[in-house]
């Protein structure tokens, strides 16, 4: 079987928007919310759907989530980046990149998207398999307890 997938934004779910703006840590309540959903759904994998998977962000990435005790192996891949492609429009551009993802890797079933652009996503994907989070916020224990109830229900 397949491990179930977690799309997963960085701003204004890791890092909350509320926070600092010039802040680019993750914050600590939402790192242990995550931890919630990894702790209830043993075996699921990471892919970032974030801005911070692109070239100029990923040593960023990278280093936050070493530092949070993250094994590299968590996270298994990036969504393609569709932004610059004159049929995509920008607003929607991180729905269509999870679901040319999830196209290209159609063994994948169970799943879901944790990220603050409802919009974006929404529109794309519905909202069934979607937490959305509160940006000024991030990821609370309950969109964690969300994300574990979708990844628990999908069969």
């Amino acid at each position: 079987m397949n491990p179930p997938i977690i799309f997963l934004d960085i701003d204004g779910v890791i890092v909350p928007d509320g926070d600092d703006p010039s802040n680019t840590v993750f914050h600590p309540r939402c790192v242990e919310a995550f931890k919630v959903i990894l702790a209830a759904v043993p075996g699921a994998k990471v892919v970032f759907s974030t801005t911070w998977r692109l070239p100029r962000h990923v040593n960023r990435l990278h280093a936050q989530w070493m530092e949070q005790g993250f094994p590299e192996n968590l996270a298994i891949d990036g969504t393609p980046d569709l932004r610059e492609e004159p049929s995509v429009s920008r607003l929607y551009s991180r729905g269509l990149e999870i679901r040319v993802w999830l196209e290209a890797h159609p063994e994948v079933s169970h799943w879901v998207v944790i990220d603050d652009e409802r919009l974006a996503i929404e529109s794309i994907l519905g909202n069934e398999r979607c937490v959305f989070t509160n940006p000024d916020r991030g990821l609370t224990t309950g969109d964690a307890e969300r994300a574990v109830a979708i990844l628990g229900s999908v069969k």
